[in-house]
């Protein structure tokens, strides 16, 4: 009879009730659920169902066991979901924690990459982060509209689960700026220590809150999948406590080591000629090439065109017209009713106003801006009838100072000053602007500037060329009814231009076009024309080695040495196969410049020459890359925002400079975690 009822608790009472175990040795059932999870003795001791001494009445130690107050029923349903676990059917305790926390992570690092793209958008596009308040910041309505459309961050800001942890607070933005701007640079400086060689370029300016800031760029050479680019990159202002030589060198050497750029590969630096820049002795290059004595210093070829224009200039005629220019301009320009005026008289010439191509004012000279004074001088001559026509009316309004002015413009000596000046300083506005480009190299700017020069000089000599600009002042003349004239002559005044002349024509040429054209060629010629012992390199360009002498391969070899792994005969060996190579009449045609000469160049076969060229497509010709972060500069600190810090302050701008550049948003966010603790937790 016993076994029996065992047979049939074994197949049916174990099919219907899974948790039900039976012990040999102790001849007992028992609940598996309630021993395997029991946490305690008395538990265990209450899940035997024993002793079995009448099986036949066994459903009732089930009932007694299952009653309503038992623990069994959530023993069983541990067990239950311990087997689904087993069997992969439901996640374990820690793998819903860990879901959980990787759901927090990504929202919590998707907010925070939408607050950073925010503040990249304004730096990028120059618009000022704070405002009055927070809440009625440029960054917070940016960001606010980007969360009408996204739930997350629209949480986030409305209900932040700590209020601490919004991080849209200045102190955060400053934080996160700083670390973009630190990205963007650590990318450039990377690239310019995989090059062999590299320049620095440094200007210095005066900001809006009256701070000296010092502009400093990097110029090298990148070998990129389209061949050789010249690169030339902005990193950042640093703030100048004093502008002595001394003390700028020191902070360019200490920032140098501090952005961890490879100061041994610097083989030039480009300034103004300023003193405390240039000083043989106590100027920045000295010092600098103290630490560095392969760093030559290039004086800035723009600042040398723009010096050579001025110094032209102070010629007594020049420099009566360009100030007369410049007082005109400056009257119409900061005058609403003259403005008026110029503009109703311009509307009425439709010959001068297709002309001017869009042209609705006067442009003023600057003292500084290289192109300006070509410009506002071709402006001038342009819109000559039109100005003479607004004086008049403004002469008749009662306007007294337009009376001066149009009586110091209608003489023949400002006309055919005006017409003079304006052609020669418009045969270099094309040489000023190739000069700011980055691509352009000292050899080939030194070989436009010999071409200018050359032009000049055969202008000078070329008589047709002085009777045309004399017929243009004529015909200009004639408009305001004004005859060709000379000074009047006195022989007893010795500083007076009494030079001896028959016509009118012969007097101007004299007087004013040929000293005028003199002093140009000889300032551009002594400015601009190179003679250093490194630029004799560019007779190892292809088309130019016939002037590639056995005095000139010593004295490459001398200036060069420090750079070269050879000795002299090696050296002069491997320059005789470069000779041979483009002397073989199987070469069709010959590189005529720097960048294409080393383009050509195997870095194997002539590692040698491949330096020496290297070397000069690095050294700079113009800083217009420092004289361009100056105008970033002025658009970014502004009178609104001249209490910015120095670190804000020079990453918006490495963000705005380089706004083309890709920002790797999630390695700024790594950056941003592991500065320190923070509240979020973004999974770092």
């Amino acid at each position: 009879m016993k076994n029996g009822v065992k047979r049939k608790v074994q197949n049916v009472w174990f099919k219907e009730h899974q948790w039900l175990r039976y012990s040999v040795s102790e001849d007992s059932l028992y609940c598996a659920p309630c021993v395997l999870f029991g946490r305690n003795d008395s538990i265990k001791e209450k899940t035997f169902i024993r002793p079995v001494t009448d099986w036949t009445n066994i459903s009732g130690y089930f009932k007694r066991h299952e009653r309503s107050d038992s623990i069994h029923f959530r023993f069983v349903e541990m067990a239950d979901n311990f087997l689904r676990v087993i069997r992969n059917e439901k996640p374990s305790i820690s793998d819903t924690l860990t879901s959980s926390r990787d759901l927090q992570i990504g929202k919590n690092r998707h907010i925070m990459k939408r607050i950073i793209e925010t503040l990249i958008l304004c730096g990028r596009q120059n618009i000022a982060v704070r405002g009055h308040t927070e809440e009625r910041s440029n960054f917070m309505a940016i960001l606010n509209h980007a969360a009408s459309e996204d739930d997350v961050l629209s949480k986030h800001l409305t209900q932040p689960t700590n209020a601490k942890a919004k991080y849209t607070s200045p102190d955060i933005q400053n934080e996160i700026l700083k670390i973009i701007g630190r990205t963007i640079r650590e990318n450039i400086v990377r690239d310019c220590n995989k090059s062999d060689y590299f320049a620095i370029l440094a200007d210095e300016a005066t900001d809006t809150s009256t701070k000296e800031q010092v502009s400093l760029c990097l110029r090298f050479l990148e070998h990129t999948d389209n061949g050789l680019e010249v690169r030339e990159e902005f990193v950042g202002f640093l703030h100048a406590h004093s502008i002595r030589g001394q003390a700028l060198a020191t902070l360019l050497l200490d920032t140098i080591d501090e952005y961890e750029i490879d100061g041994d590969k610097m083989r030039a630096q480009g300034y103004d000629g300023a003193a405390n820049m240039s000083g043989k002795h106590q100027g920045v290059q000295a010092y600098v090439k103290e630490r560095f004595p392969e760093a030559s210093y290039v004086h800035c070829k723009s600042h040398c065109l723009n010096l050579a224009i001025v110094h032209s200039c102070k010629d007594a005629s020049v420099r009566t017209i360009m100030s007369t220019v410049q007082d005109i301009a400056f009257s119409f320009d900061y005058s609403a009713k003259k403005m008026d005026a110029f503009s109703n008289e311009l509307d009425a010439d439709i010959l001068t106003n297709e002309e001017l191509d869009g042209r609705r004012k006067l442009r003023t000279l600057c003292e500084t801006r290289w192109t300006s004074r070509a410009d506002s001088l071709y402006t001038f001559r342009v819109a000559f009838p039109v100005i003479v026509s607004a004086l008049e009316h403004l002469r008749q309004d009662g306007d007294d100072k337009a009376g001066q002015f149009l009586a110091a413009i209608s003489r023949f000596e400002f006309i055919i000053g005006l017409v003079t000046t304006e052609h020669i300083l418009q045969s270099i506005v094309h040489l000023t602007t190739y000069l700011q480009s980055k691509s352009c190299d000292l050899v080939e700017a030194v070989r436009e500037c010999k071409l200018i020069i050359d032009q000049l000089s055969d202008e000078r000599n070329d008589d047709s060329v002085w009777d045309a600009l004399f017929d243009k002042a004529v015909t200009m003349a004639d408009t305001i009814e004004v005859l060709p004239s000379i000074p009047r002559r006195i022989g007893r005044h010795v500083n007076r231009a009494n030079h001896p002349a028959d016509t009118p024509s012969q007097y101007w040429k004299r007087a004013l076009y040929c000293p005028f054209l003199d002093y140009f060629i000889a300032e551009l010629t002594g400015r601009l024309l190179d003679n250093s012992d490194r630029f004799q390199g560019q007779n190892l360009i292809p088309a130019r080695l016939e002037w590639l002498t056995a005095e000139c391969i010593d004295k490459l070899y001398e200036t060069y040495r420090h750079d070269l792994t050879d000795n002299q005969g090696t050296f002069n060996s491997e320059v005789q196969r470069w000779q041979r190579r483009w002397s073989s009449p199987d070469v069709i045609e010959k590189p005529k410049s720097l960048k294409a000469s080393l383009s050509v160049t195997n870095k194997e076969l002539y590692p040698s020459i491949f330096a020496i060229f290297a070397i000069l497509v690095t050294m700079p010709v113009t800083t217009s890359t420092t004289e361009r972060s100056f105008s970033s500069l002025r658009r970014l600190k502004t009178y609104l925002r001249s209490t910015m810090v120095q670190d804000r302050l020079s990453s918006l701008a490495l963000i705005h400079v380089h706004r083309e550049m890709d920002i790797d948003t999630e390695r700024v966010l790594r950056s941003f975690a592991l500065a320190k603790n923070r509240y979020m937790d973004f999974g770092y």
